[in-house]
Protein backbone atom coordinates (compact mmCIF):
# COMPACT_ATOMS: atom_id res chain seq x y z
CA UNK A 1 0.00 0.00 0.00
CA UNK A 2 3.00 2.23 -0.29
CA UNK A 3 2.65 3.38 -3.96
CA UNK A 4 -1.03 4.92 -3.57
CA UNK A 5 -1.41 8.11 -5.28
CA UNK A 6 -4.16 10.57 -4.13
CA UNK A 7 -5.23 13.36 -7.41
CA UNK A 8 -7.62 16.06 -5.64
CA UNK A 9 -9.82 17.07 -8.74
CA UNK A 10 -13.12 18.44 -9.72
CA UNK A 11 -13.19 20.24 -6.41
CA UNK A 12 -16.40 22.37 -5.25
CA UNK A 13 -15.07 26.03 -3.57
CA UNK A 14 -17.87 28.15 -1.24
CA UNK A 15 -16.03 31.59 -0.60
CA UNK A 16 -16.94 33.39 2.59
CA UNK A 17 -16.22 36.97 4.04
CA UNK A 18 -16.74 39.22 6.54
CA UNK A 19 -17.89 42.78 5.21
CA UNK A 20 -15.61 45.60 6.59
CA UNK A 21 -18.17 48.27 6.62
CA UNK A 22 -21.68 46.25 7.17
CA UNK A 23 -23.14 48.55 10.05
CA UNK A 24 -22.83 51.42 7.47
CA UNK A 25 -24.25 49.60 4.33
CA UNK A 26 -26.90 47.60 6.74
CA UNK A 27 -28.17 51.31 7.83
CA UNK A 28 -27.84 52.64 3.58
CA UNK A 29 -30.40 49.13 2.87
CA UNK A 30 -32.75 49.66 5.76
CA UNK A 31 -33.29 53.44 4.14
CA UNK A 32 -34.22 51.99 1.31
CA UNK A 33 -35.84 48.67 2.11
CA UNK A 34 -39.47 50.22 1.70
CA UNK A 35 -38.20 50.66 -1.96
CA UNK A 36 -37.58 46.22 -2.06
CA UNK A 37 -40.17 45.01 0.76
CA UNK A 38 -42.59 42.52 -0.82
CA UNK A 39 -45.23 40.30 0.34
CA UNK A 40 -44.51 36.77 1.17
CA UNK A 41 -47.20 34.65 -0.39
CA UNK A 42 -47.56 30.24 0.61
CA UNK A 43 -47.40 28.65 -2.51
CA UNK A 44 -49.17 24.79 -3.05
CA UNK A 45 -48.00 23.24 -5.82
CA UNK A 46 -48.44 19.07 -6.42
CA UNK A 47 -50.24 19.35 -3.17
CA UNK A 48 -46.85 20.68 -1.48
CA UNK A 49 -46.93 23.82 0.92
CA UNK A 50 -43.97 26.10 0.52
CA UNK A 51 -43.56 29.65 1.12
CA UNK A 52 -42.26 32.86 -1.31
CA UNK A 53 -39.27 34.02 0.56
CA UNK A 54 -37.63 35.83 -2.23
CA UNK A 55 -38.47 38.74 -4.05
CA UNK A 56 -36.79 37.57 -7.19
CA UNK A 57 -40.27 36.57 -9.21
CA UNK A 58 -41.97 40.35 -8.19
CA UNK A 59 -40.83 42.23 -11.04
CA UNK A 60 -37.85 44.15 -8.76
CA UNK A 61 -34.81 42.37 -8.86
CA UNK A 62 -32.72 45.78 -9.82
CA UNK A 63 -31.18 46.47 -6.12
CA UNK A 64 -27.98 46.59 -7.85
CA UNK A 65 -29.10 50.09 -9.92
CA UNK A 66 -30.25 51.93 -6.27
CA UNK A 67 -27.13 54.41 -6.36
CA UNK A 68 -28.19 54.89 -2.57
CA UNK A 69 -26.42 51.20 -2.66
CA UNK A 70 -23.46 51.40 -4.58
CA UNK A 71 -20.76 51.10 -2.00
CA UNK A 72 -22.64 47.59 -1.08
CA UNK A 73 -22.31 46.29 -4.83
CA UNK A 74 -18.71 47.31 -4.96
CA UNK A 75 -17.86 45.35 -1.86
CA UNK A 76 -19.45 42.41 -4.26
CA UNK A 77 -17.42 42.75 -6.58
CA UNK A 78 -13.94 43.01 -5.09
CA UNK A 79 -15.05 40.04 -3.13
CA UNK A 80 -15.79 38.66 -6.48
CA UNK A 81 -12.52 39.71 -8.04
CA UNK A 82 -10.52 37.90 -4.90
CA UNK A 83 -12.76 34.45 -5.84
CA UNK A 84 -11.96 34.65 -9.10
CA UNK A 85 -8.45 36.09 -8.82
CA UNK A 86 -7.31 34.62 -5.66
CA UNK A 87 -8.69 31.74 -4.62
CA UNK A 88 -9.90 30.22 -8.63
CA UNK A 89 -6.77 31.72 -9.72
CA UNK A 90 -8.19 32.81 -13.41
CA UNK A 91 -6.06 35.16 -14.95
CA UNK A 92 -7.41 38.58 -15.04
CA UNK A 93 -9.20 38.76 -18.22
CA UNK A 94 -12.22 39.27 -16.85
CA UNK A 95 -14.88 41.92 -16.21
CA UNK A 96 -17.91 41.41 -13.82
CA UNK A 97 -21.47 42.20 -14.42
CA UNK A 98 -24.08 42.04 -12.22
CA UNK A 99 -27.24 40.75 -13.72
CA UNK A 100 -30.11 40.82 -10.98
CA UNK A 101 -30.07 41.40 -7.74
CA UNK A 102 -33.05 40.52 -5.12
CA UNK A 103 -34.05 39.93 -1.11
CA UNK A 104 -33.83 36.42 0.38
CA UNK A 105 -35.92 37.03 3.65
CA UNK A 106 -37.88 34.95 6.25
CA UNK A 107 -39.62 35.32 9.05
CA UNK A 108 -40.22 31.88 10.55
CA UNK A 109 -38.44 28.68 10.98
CA UNK A 110 -40.45 26.62 8.35
CA UNK A 111 -40.08 29.52 5.35
CA UNK A 112 -37.59 27.94 3.38
CA UNK A 113 -35.74 28.27 0.09
CA UNK A 114 -36.43 24.90 -1.91
CA UNK A 115 -33.37 22.85 -3.73
CA UNK A 116 -32.69 25.38 -6.73
CA UNK A 117 -29.85 26.72 -9.06
CA UNK A 118 -29.46 30.21 -10.98
CA UNK A 119 -27.92 28.20 -14.12
CA UNK A 120 -28.05 31.34 -16.35
CA UNK A 121 -25.40 32.91 -14.34
CA UNK A 122 -21.42 32.14 -13.36
CA UNK A 123 -21.17 33.28 -10.08
CA UNK A 124 -24.02 33.92 -7.28
CA UNK A 125 -23.74 35.87 -3.93
CA UNK A 126 -25.62 36.11 -1.04
CA UNK A 127 -25.22 38.82 1.65
CA UNK A 128 -26.56 38.94 5.28
CA UNK A 129 -27.78 42.15 6.42
CA UNK A 130 -29.58 40.60 9.26
CA UNK A 131 -29.33 37.22 11.08
CA UNK A 132 -30.99 36.23 13.98
CA UNK A 133 -29.24 33.57 16.53
CA UNK A 134 -30.91 29.92 15.19
CA UNK A 135 -31.76 30.93 11.36
CA UNK A 136 -31.47 28.72 8.73
CA UNK A 137 -28.90 27.02 7.77
CA UNK A 138 -27.82 26.98 3.84
CA UNK A 139 -27.32 24.14 2.09
CA UNK A 140 -25.30 22.63 -0.97
CA UNK A 141 -25.47 19.72 -2.87
CA UNK A 142 -22.88 18.75 -5.36
CA UNK A 143 -25.26 16.08 -7.45
CA UNK A 144 -21.60 15.45 -9.43
CA UNK A 145 -19.74 14.08 -6.46
CA UNK A 146 -19.01 10.91 -7.93
CA UNK A 147 -17.49 9.98 -4.34
CA UNK A 148 -20.72 10.66 -2.86
CA UNK A 149 -21.93 7.08 -2.91
CA UNK A 150 -24.84 7.58 -0.95
CA UNK A 151 -26.78 10.98 -1.51
CA UNK A 152 -26.62 13.55 1.17
CA UNK A 153 -23.73 11.37 2.67
CA UNK A 154 -23.74 14.33 5.88
CA UNK A 155 -26.98 14.39 6.34
CA UNK A 156 -28.54 12.85 9.83
CA UNK A 157 -30.27 9.68 9.08
CA UNK A 158 -26.94 8.39 7.18
CA UNK A 159 -24.12 10.12 8.91
CA UNK A 160 -22.40 6.90 10.49
CA UNK A 161 -22.10 5.74 6.77
CA UNK A 162 -18.82 7.53 7.04
CA UNK A 163 -15.88 7.86 9.52
CA UNK A 164 -15.53 11.45 8.81
CA UNK A 165 -17.76 13.96 6.48
CA UNK A 166 -14.84 15.05 4.25
CA UNK A 167 -14.25 16.50 0.26
CA UNK A 168 -13.82 12.98 -1.07
CA UNK A 169 -17.38 11.63 0.12
CA UNK A 170 -19.40 14.11 0.84
CA UNK A 171 -22.16 15.51 -1.52
CA UNK A 172 -23.97 17.64 0.50
CA UNK A 173 -22.49 21.00 2.76
CA UNK A 174 -23.97 23.15 5.17
CA UNK A 175 -23.05 26.62 6.87
CA UNK A 176 -24.40 28.98 9.16
CA UNK A 177 -23.89 31.92 7.94
CA UNK A 178 -23.40 35.27 10.01
CA UNK A 179 -24.81 38.40 9.65
CA UNK A 180 -22.21 41.18 7.89
CA UNK A 181 -20.96 38.25 5.81
CA UNK A 182 -20.76 37.40 2.22
CA UNK A 183 -21.07 34.08 0.37
CA UNK A 184 -20.36 33.55 -3.03
CA UNK A 185 -20.38 30.06 -4.99
CA UNK A 186 -20.80 29.06 -8.60
CA UNK A 187 -24.11 29.36 -9.54
CA UNK A 188 -24.53 26.08 -11.71
CA UNK A 189 -24.29 24.34 -7.44
CA UNK A 190 -28.10 23.15 -5.96
CA UNK A 191 -28.51 25.40 -2.71
CA UNK A 192 -31.65 26.11 0.03
CA UNK A 193 -31.68 26.59 3.26
CA UNK A 194 -33.04 24.15 5.68
CA UNK A 195 -35.95 24.27 8.49
CA UNK A 196 -33.82 26.82 11.80
CA UNK A 197 -34.60 26.11 15.36
CA UNK A 198 -37.04 28.80 16.76
CA UNK A 199 -35.74 32.45 15.92
CA UNK A 200 -37.43 35.73 16.54
CA UNK A 201 -37.18 38.78 13.89
CA UNK A 202 -35.91 38.65 10.31
CA UNK A 203 -33.32 37.36 8.57
CA UNK A 204 -32.67 39.15 5.20
CA UNK A 205 -30.34 38.74 2.62
CA UNK A 206 -29.68 40.33 -0.50
CA UNK A 207 -28.87 37.85 -3.33
CA UNK A 208 -27.15 37.87 -6.72
CA UNK A 209 -25.87 36.99 -10.24
CA UNK A 210 -22.57 37.69 -11.69
CA UNK A 211 -21.45 36.82 -15.04
CA UNK A 212 -17.89 37.12 -16.08
CA UNK A 213 -17.27 38.66 -19.45
CA UNK A 214 -14.16 39.33 -21.25
CA UNK A 215 -12.71 42.62 -20.99
CA UNK A 216 -13.53 45.56 -23.31
CA UNK A 217 -9.92 45.65 -24.58
CA UNK A 218 -8.72 42.19 -23.84
CA UNK A 219 -7.96 39.06 -26.07
CA UNK A 220 -10.99 37.89 -28.03
CA UNK A 221 -9.79 34.61 -29.11
CA UNK A 222 -10.85 32.50 -25.94
CA UNK A 223 -13.23 29.61 -27.81
CA UNK A 224 -15.75 29.95 -24.77
CA UNK A 225 -17.29 32.75 -22.60
CA UNK A 226 -18.80 36.02 -23.18
CA UNK A 227 -17.27 38.63 -24.89
CA UNK A 228 -17.59 42.07 -23.52
CA UNK A 229 -21.31 43.41 -24.04
CA UNK A 230 -19.80 46.27 -26.50
CA UNK A 231 -19.61 43.58 -29.15
CA UNK A 232 -23.18 42.61 -28.42
CA UNK A 233 -26.18 43.60 -30.17
CA UNK A 234 -29.57 43.87 -29.12
CA UNK A 235 -32.19 42.70 -32.03
CA UNK A 236 -35.55 44.43 -31.15
CA UNK A 237 -37.59 43.26 -34.00
CA UNK A 238 -39.78 45.14 -36.98
CA UNK A 239 -41.75 47.82 -34.96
Amino acid sequence: MTNIEIFDIFPTTIYSNKVLHHEKYKKAFYDVYSKYDYEQQTICENGEEWYNTTSENTGNPYIHLDENLTEIFDEVIENVKTYVHDVLEYEDIFDFIITKSWLSRARAPYENIQWHNHANSDISFTYYLNTPPNSHRLRFSNEENINGLLAGLNKSDIKDAVRNTNKHNASTFHMNPQEGSIVLFPSSLAHSTDNARDFVGERLAIVGDVILVFKKDGDNDYSMGYLHPKYWKLYEGKK
